[in-house]
């Protein structure tokens, strides 16, 4: 059905600017938990002076409302979650950049690393159609079409670096996809000037010729791990050198994706995740959007660049995967001698000009992956007594039980809870990304408390752990409905860097910071879930040093968590898988009484 893709979009309600009253009574109550009677009481006083008729949260969210309106702006949050990656300092990699390990249909023990490579590529070129034909459906959460406009920069995109701030772009290409393999980049042409995409068997052979033995590349996709200013001169250095290198970068950075074509074949699922987290560094590109992994033992996943696409888009792309990759359809007649002759006639090498300088920046940069890698540490956590479908059984949501169980978990490590942070999906509205639904709350603290306290009884313990499970579920749905406070006081903020010194704001409010707003946003436990299907594993980096990236799928008979951590927490990581089995297995426990 043509025009099916985006013909929603004029539906979708365009996301309302929260009012400021009720974000700061939130502001109170999400932040309480989380501080000393006396840190409270500030935070009280803070608010009402931000809230001062004609004071700086009055002006603020006038700025705010205003800008909100403007026609250029289709969600008042969308430009200030960009602008809130494209300004981090840091290297995109363990920091940024999240993975997908995929579950195959390819018997990985008898399909070759080109095999499947060339089955994907075909399966995601197919994907690649539907989009630019219009041909996809619209994705619907409870038969509300959710916004489409993130499928625009899913392909042939990138972040490019400059100092400060960094520059997103999305090219129209297509034509053709980026291959690294032993240190050396290639430029693999998929459609040809008819618009015929190269059949399976053809891109299966021309994998063949890149995997063929050669000497070490030039290891420059190690350059895009730097800090992103680092980068931003390298990459201007590298450019200045000569006209070969525009053109060369030009090709790498509109490629529709990257294929990482890996030398490596890990087998234990940690070991997987490390791989598709961050690998040795050596055949990435972490500047581009899309990076397809495929390792030497078949095993397949997805490294991506965050600025344009969240989890949601990223999930529809493997859906498509997982349900087509095993109907590609090879043909098995032998490669016609003329194109054995032209060796591989649709892939060239790009080749960079380097001098001395770049050289040795790449070196360093070597050495500065190791350290960077070194500091973080993974565990997965394969968790099997039981899955969503027994605690739906129990009368509570499964996501509410997950959550409740981390912050158990973590509790029994520190004695009291830090800020916790749950992603949830805005995109019901036009341009709509994400929220953070902190987790954190009386009730839950309440539930906390009366499970680790002997003398309470089982009932009241019961009843505690539903009443925090119900307040999780509204707070979600407040978050979903563009009601949650993350992306309100972070877009007033980002209207106080923009135009704060223009409506007469000349220091930054103290609402920002003061302890209750720090503490709330300081999210030492960052999670994220989705649906799984055709996905066996996803994770990310912890979001601050002393904190866990937690990426967890609850499953019909069992729950697995993706966990990192700073190589410094290394040992309250370990403490935190073993708390959250226990914590899980005793709510359970609980709740068959």
């Amino acid at each position: 059905m043509l025009g099916n893709t985006f013909s929603c979009q004029k539906e979708l309600p365009v996301m309302p600017v929260p009012d400021l009253n009720i974000a700061c009574r939130k502001l109170i109550e999400w932040s309480e938990p989380l501080l000393t009677e006396q840190e409270s009481t500030k935070t009280k006083q803070v608010i009402e002076q931000f809230l001062q008729p004609g004071g700086d949260g009055e002006k603020l969210q006038n700025e705010l409302i205003e800008w909100a309106q403007q026609p250029s702006i289709g969600n008042w949050f969308a430009p200030v979650w960009r602008d809130f990656y494209l300004a981090c300092p840091k290297s995109l990699v363990i920091n940024s950049n999240v993975f997908y390990y995929l579950k195959s249909k390819l018997d990985e023990t008898t399909h070759s690393q080109a095999n499947i490579a060339a089955a994907l590529i075909s399966c995601v070129y197919h994907f690649i159609a539907l989009i630019d034909k219009k041909e996809l459906s619209v994705d619907r959460q409870k038969n509300l079409p959710l916004c489409m406009n993130q499928y625009r920069h899913l392909f042939s995109s990138t972040r490019i670096p400059h100092q400060g701030t960094d520059e997103f772009k999305t090219s129209s290409s297509r034509k053709h996809l980026v291959i690294m393999h032993h240190q050396r980049i290639y430029k693999l042409d998929i459609i040809d000037d008819n618009g015929n995409i190269l059949s399976p068997s053809a891109i299966e052979f021309e994998l063949n010729c890149i995997l063929s033995p050669s000497e070490q590349g030039q290891n420059l996709g190690m350059l895009s791990s730097m800090l992103r200013d680092q980068w931003a001169t390298s990459r201007a250095d590298l450019l200045q050198i000569s006209a070969d290198n525009k053109k060369a970068m030009t090709a790498v950075e509109e490629a529709a994706f990257v294929l990482c074509l890996d030398e490596k074949s890990p087998q234990e699922i940690t070991e997987v995740s490390k791989q598709l987290l961050h690998g040795a560094g050596q055949d990435r590109f972490f500047d581009k959007s899309l990076q397809f992994i495929v390792f030497k033992n078949g095993k397949t996943g997805i490294n991506f660049e965050h600025t344009g696409v969240d989890g949601s888009v990223m999930l529809r792309l493997i859906e498509h995967v997982y349900d087509t990759i095993d109907k590609v359809s090879f043909d098995q007649s032998p490669v016609p001698l003329q194109t054995e002759q032209a060796a591989c006639p649709n892939v060239k090498e790009i080749e960079f000009d380097l001098n001395d300088a770049l050289r040795q920046t790449i070196s360093t940069a070597v050495d500065s992956f190791k350290q960077h890698t070194a500091n973080t540490q993974t565990r997965v956590l394969n968790f099997t007594q039981f899955g969503k479908n027994q605690i739906k059984q129990l009368g509570v949501s499964p996501d509410a039980f997950v959550q409740l169980a981390l912050q158990l978990a973590e509790y029994k490590i520190y004695g009291k809870c830090y800020s916790a942070y749950e992603a949830v999906m805005t995109r019901t509205f036009l341009d709509g990304r994400l929220d953070a639904l902190h987790t954190v709350s009386h009730e839950s603290m309440a539930f906390i408390h009366n499970i680790c306290n002997a003398d309470c009884s089982a009932q009241t313990k019961i009843d505690s752990l539903i009443k925090a499970a119900q307040k999780h579920v509204e707070r979600a749905k407040e978050c979903r409905l563009g009601l949650g406070i993350y992306s309100h006081f972070m877009a007033l903020q980002y209207r106080y860097k923009e135009a704060g010194s223009d409506i007469g704001i000349d220091k930054l409010p103290e609402i920002f910071t003061d302890k209750g707003y720090q503490a709330l946003t300081h999210s030492v436990v960052c999670t994220s879930t989705t649906s799984d299907y055709g996905v066996e594993l996803a994770g990310y980096g912890p979001l601050v040093d002393d904190g866990y990236g937690i990426r967890y799928f609850t499953r019909s008979d069992s729950i697995c968590f993706n966990m990192t951590s700073r190589s410094a927490m290394q040992g309250k990581l370990e403490q935190m898988q073993i708390n959250i089995e226990q914590s899980l297995l005793e709510m359970a426990t609980l709740m068959h009484r």
